[in-house]
């Protein structure tokens, strides 16, 4: 059975606690959707245009938000931060 790889945003909930900004912080600074963020945190794919407004909210690289993992098992859950 082959594992299914996916992106984690596990860096950028990080990022949002380092820099003590509130989930509805970063959806208004950068012009995000409620439903595009649960999309977010659920793991789900989302567009490289909403990758970008987030890493201009940070001024930051794309690999300061997400990362790629080999198995979709090996992400935790986020829904709680």
């Amino acid at each position: 059975m082959s594992s299914q790889s996916c992106f984690s945003y596990k860096k950028l909930f990080k990022k949002l606690i380092d820099e003590d900004m509130s989930n509805k912080d970063l959806m208004d600074k950068a012009d995000i959707s409620r439903s595009t963020f649960y999309k977010i945190k659920n793991s789900e794919n989302v567009t490289t245009e909403t990758l970008l407004r987030i890493c201009e909210v940070f001024d930051c690289d794309i690999s300061e938000i997400m990362e790629r993992v080999k198995n979709i098992d090996d992400i935790e859950e986020v829904s709680n931060i």
